[in-house]
C-alpha cells in the first residue's frame, strides 16, 4: 500500500471518528470508556515497558499494512493494517519509554496544545514534556515527559467553533489512565484534532 493512500485513509478515518464522537449519545463502552459507534477502543496496555495504544476502525477496510518507526526512535512505531479479529482496520501506536527518556534527568519546558492554547484537563494548562512533531506520521505531536505520555493528531473540518470535548480514558481493568479530547480549531482556523493524554503514574510506569 502506498503511503499517500494510507495517509488519505487515516485522515478520512480520523475525521469519521470525530464526527461519530460528536453525535454519540454519551453511552459507555467496554472498560467504562465513552462508546463510539463503529470504533473498538481505544485501549491501552503496558507490555514489557512499552505503552501500546490500539484502536480498531470497524467500518474501514485495508488490504495491506504498514509499520513506521518514529523518526530517531526506532523502538517506537505506528502501525496500520487489517484487523485479525474483524473486517476493520487496526491502528497501533507503540511507545518505548526508554527511547525518549532513557532514564536520564531532563529539563523539560511546559508544553501546551499546538498553537499555544492550554492543554485541556490539566489545571495549569501545561505539562513538562518533550513535544515532538512527526511529519511522516501526519504531523502528529507526541508528548513525552515524567508526568505524561500522549499524542495529538491534527484533524481539519471539525466545525465546533473552538470548543473542546473531553472524556476519561480507562485501561482494561477499568482504571482511569488519562483523558481523550476532541479539540476544535483555534481562532486562526488551525490546530484542531484529537488529543490523548495518559498519566505515567496511573499507567504504572516508574518516575523518570
Amino acid at each position: 500500500m502506498k503511503l499517500v493512500q494510507l495517509k488519505k485513509i487515516m485522515m478520512a478515518s480520523m475525521a469519521a471518528v470525530v464526527a461519530i464522537s460528536l453525535s454519540a449519545c454519551g453511552g459507555k463502552g467496554a472498560n467504562g470508556n465513552t462508546a463510539i459507534s463503529g470504533i473498538t477502543g481505544p485501549s491501552v496496555a503496558v507490555v514489557n515497558g512499552d505503552v501500546v495504544l490500539s484502536l480498531t476502525l470497524n467500518n474501514v477496510s485495508v488490504q495491506g499494512g504498514l509499520s513506521l518507526p518514529i523518526p530517531k526512535y526506532p523502538n517506537s512505531s505506528l502501525s496500520v493494517g487489517p484487523d485479525f479479529q474483524s473486517a476493520g482496520t487496526l491502528i497501533v501506536l507503540t511507545l518505548n519509554v526508554k527511547d525518549f527518556l532513557g532514564g536520564k534527568t531532563l529539563i523539560l519546558d511546559p508544553q501546551t496544545l499546538p498553537g499555544g492554547r492550554p492543554l485541556p484537563t490539566v489545571g495549569a494548562g501545561a505539562l513538562p514534556a518533550l513535544a515532538l512533531q512527526i511529519p511522516q506520521l501526519f504531523n502528529t505531536v507526541l508528548y513525552l515527559g515524567p508526568q505524561v505520555i500522549g499524542f495529538f493528531v491534527p484533524v481539519k473540518g471539525l466545525n465546533i467553533a473552538g470548543s473542546i470535548l473531553s472524556f476519561n480514558f480507562y485501561n482494561s481493568t477499568n482504571v482511569k489512565v488519562g483523558t481523550v479530547s476532541i479539540v476544535g480549531a483555534d481562532a486562526s482556523g488551525s490546530n484542531g484534532g484529537l488529543l490523548v493524554l495518559m498519566d505515567t503514574i496511573l499507567l504504572g510506569l516508574p518516575a523518570a
